[in-house]
């Protein structure tokens, strides 16, 4: 090899180094899930815990959680996170959306609300980190996968994984029914039951489709409780992710 070849193949080998350098970790899709914490006013010190997601759509950004979990939260509630670097981070919700009224959004037939990000210019940062790990509204399903589809249920049962380093818990299931209409405090909930039964503060976390590359994500539905009889035999609902999707789109369709 002459001089010139060499130094050419010296150039490209430092370029491509640089390129990669450059180029963003990737997330799996586990820890894009996020926790939130609220402690109880006054002196008992109690600290509730539910898991969320976040998804992204046309430059906009939405927290997802189980209905239930939302009505616990205020200002001073903490999203705490993982970023797309692996270091653990947290941000309050008086940060993360501003404005003075509540910021959720509660589905009127499905357990889960939505909130849209929106941080002042000088807290940006938070936004940036956030999308980073969100998941596209494209990766949301709009259809149920069959029985026995093997899925991946991410989240905070207990708390556990909640503390630095942020790590979710994940729980390998199936789905166990069809999209079924079940009776709700609130009227008929279509609900998709799934197996194994899960934790307290695994409400709100995203169930994933089980897929070879762990960057993939794919969103089937969202835990948001467990249904149980007489002798303890369990099940785990789900809210299906379709109703998630329709809710951020049309949040999106109806701004100006």
């Amino acid at each position: 090899m002459n001089q010139g070849s060499a130094n050419v193949l010296v150039l490209l080998l430092m370029t491509l180094a640089s390129a990669t350098a450059s180029e963003p970790p990737s997330v799996q899709r586990w820890d894009r899930v996020v926790c939130l914490q609220t402690k109880s006013e006054g002196t008992s010190k109690r600290v509730t815990q539910c898991s969320a997601f976040l998804v992204n759509h046309q430059s906009r950004l939405f927290l997802v959680t189980a209905g239930h979990a939302s009505d616990e939260t205020n200002r001073n509630s903490r999203v705490v996170y993982r970023d797309q670097e692996g270091r653990s981070q947290w941000a309050k919700l008086d940060v993360l959306f501003p404005e003075r009224s509540n910021p959720w959004k509660r589905h009127e037939d499905s357990d889960f609300a939505i909130a849209e990000v929106s941080p002042e210019e000088d807290k940006q940062v938070y936004f940036s980190q956030l999308t980073a790990i969100s998941i596209p509204l494209k990766n949301l399903g709009v259809d149920t996968p069959g029985r026995t589809t093997k899925i991946e249920t991410a989240g905070y049962p207990l708390g556990i994984g909640a503390v630095d380093p942020i790590s979710p818990v994940v729980v390998v299931g199936h789905i166990a029914s069809a999209e079924i209409s079940t009776e709700s405090d609130w009227g008929a909930e279509p609900i998709i039951y799934c197996t194994p039964a899960l934790a307290q503060g695994t409400s709100g976390g995203p169930a994933f489709l089980s897929e070879e590359s762990p960057e993939s994500a794919t969103v089937v539905g969202m835990y948001v409780g467990v249904v149980f009889d007489a002798s303890g035999a369990k099940l785990s609902k789900l809210a299906p992710s379709r109703l998630i999707h329709q809710a951020i789109a049309e949040s999106c369709a109806g701004d100006p």
